[in-house]
């Protein structure tokens, strides 16, 4: 579990443990070759994997029900543009707020905030979906409502700890949160 020390607003660089964890191993490499050829890695083992049918199916009932989806993440523009296109999904999320397009990141409630404006909807309009606090905090302070997924690195309680309105044990759910 990465607790952040207790503080969900601290990022985890993963270039940076890895290039630690290359140290431990006795391979002295500069932080950036190491951050490179993780992110290699990365892409090429995430292009082989991607969403489970039933995440697939949610985001197509979603779409047809006219309701507008975004996505705001941590992760580069160009790296999120690539996983959107090869597991076919670029069609169902109608704005993508990386850091690259913000002057702020999670847990700032701004990546929310824009893509509530590029989504035409009002806060009070919005659910914020995420697996990690500063989802949580972001979308609060936006003024979203928010609901946590305890399926990464944080545990419903943590998320809770954070601000989310409810906690989910699985996607599956949300379609019932959403329509009430």
């Amino acid at each position: 579990m990465i607790e952040n020390g207790g503080n969900p607003n601290t990022t985890i660089r993963v270039s940076s443990i890895a290039a630690a964890l290359a140290r431990d191993q006795g391979i002295n490499l500069p932080e950036e070759e190491v951050r490179i050829g993780f992110f290699e890695r990365l892409d090429a083992h995430m292009d082989k994997t991607g969403p489970d049918e039933r995440t697939v199916k949610l985001l197509r009932e979603f779409t047809r029900r006219g309701l507008r989806m975004g996505i705001v993440t941590f992760v580069r523009k160009r790296r999120i543009q690539r996983r959107l296109d090869v597991w076919k999904l670029k069609e169902y999320f109608s704005s993508v707020i990386t850091p690259d397009g913000v002057t702020e990141v999670k847990p700032s409630p701004q990546p929310f905030l824009k893509a509530m404006e590029e989504l035409h909807v009002q806060p009070d309009e919005c659910f914020v979906v995420g697996d990690e606090p500063v989802d949580m905090i972001g979308g609060k302070e936006a003024g979203a409502k928010t609901i946590g997924l305890p399926q990464g690195f944080f545990t419903g309680q943590e998320l809770e700890k954070a601000g989310a309105d409810r906690i989910l044990g699985s996607l599956e759910l949300l379609p019932i949160m959403v329509y009430k």
